[in-house]
């Protein structure tokens, strides 16, 4: 059974302990790494986090637990992460406790009480919440698509049936509770593609010339893209990334608003998450009378496009805002 209030004392370092009332957005923007001293306790230790991804160090001789919840009340919805469970033989992951696992795989002897294992969990706005290996981070073990995802505002850390473990959580760097509340809202409004159907009948176009907006994970992030011919293409890293795998925007009315620097519309749609946890929105951008679409990332002040096979940034473009939510004040995030 979860104590739902335990948050621990960060110690001198860290000021007063944090209490059930504190709200991420009231601490500090960056944190040093945590260290916590697990006992042999069903009870989770918890502390705030708006990242869409966590790296942890476990040293525990199995059943190293680790709760993602949207708050510290009873009712919230909460994914529960089991690291070498069953005699350090298995990982498994839960959804608000309700058997059987929406996850499992073998992972023997995953854990040692000696040495730190390095774990990667990371929860995208599409509610794909993955565990892999710290070194091996773009493979992961452990998989859950959640067709009706939450905002994560909590992470929990526990050791239990025997166990006791010592932990280390690294920095926390916070972004917008706001904008990944709409991130979960709106993940409705997209498909995944499916190449035996074609493009959904209600697929938002982005031009009269067969450009649809979509987007899909890449190195860790979901960023926007454009559909042509059935394939989405990206920007990221400098290059432009060409992928079969994706999700297509449904079913709205949406408008165009000419924008700059970094730029939004009150209103505009957030479609993804940089690798740091920063929201990505929709750009477009005309170039030589072609449309393309990009990723606007406000923390650079530009609209990134592929194009030519190169990510190139622009300064002035167009962001998608969803037609019933219209606004015209523009904003910076």
């Amino acid at each position: 059974m979860n104590h739902l209030y335990d948050i621990f004392d960060f110690g001198p370092a860290f000021g007063p302990a944090f209490g059930p009332a504190l709200e991420p957005d009231n601490i500090f923007q960056k944190m040093s790494p945590i260290r916590i001293t697990t006992a042999d306790s069903l009870d989770y230790r918890y502390i705030p986090i708006t990242k869409n991804s966590v790296s942890l160090g476990i040293k525990a001789s199995h059943d190293a637990r680790i709760a993602l919840r949207t708050h510290l009340g009873g009712d919230s919805n909460v994914y529960e992460i089991i690291i070498g469970g069953w005699g350090n033989t298995m990982s498994a992951i839960k959804r608000n406790n309700v058997e059987p696992d929406v996850a499992e795989a073998d992972t023997r002897d995953i854990l040692n009480p000696d040495e730190m294992c390095d774990i990667f969990i990371q929860w995208s706005c599409d509610g794909l919440l993955s565990v892999s290996r710290e070194d091996d981070f773009d493979m992961p073990f452990m998989s859950y698509k959640d067709r009706n995802p939450f905002v994560i505002n909590y992470i929990g850390v526990s050791t239990a049936w025997g166990a006791t473990g010592q932990w280390i959580i690294e920095e926390c760097q916070f972004t917008s509770p706001a904008i990944r509340q709409q991130l979960v809202d709106t993940c409705h409004f997209w498909v995944d593609f499916n190449e035996a159907s074609g493009l959904p009948r209600n697929a938002v176009m982005a031009s009269e010339d067969g450009l649809y907006v979509g987007r899909a994970h890449h190195q860790s992030t979901v960023t926007p893209g454009g559909i042509r011919d059935n394939i989405c293409t990206l920007a990221w890293g400098g290059e432009a990334h060409e992928k079969r795998e994706f999700q297509v925007l449904c079913g709205k009315d949406v408008s165009w608003v000419k924008s700059w620097e970094g730029s939004v519309p009150l209103h505009a749609l957030p479609a993804g998450e940089t690798e740091d946890g920063y929201a990505l929105f929709i750009g477009r951008v005309l170039h030589e009378g072609v449309y393309h679409i990009g990723k606007i990332q406000p923390n650079h002040q530009v609209c990134y496009i592929p194009l030519n096979g190169q990510e190139m940034p622009y300064l002035e473009y167009e962001t998608l805002v969803i037609h019933d939510n219209y606004g015209v004040e523009c904003i910076g995030r």
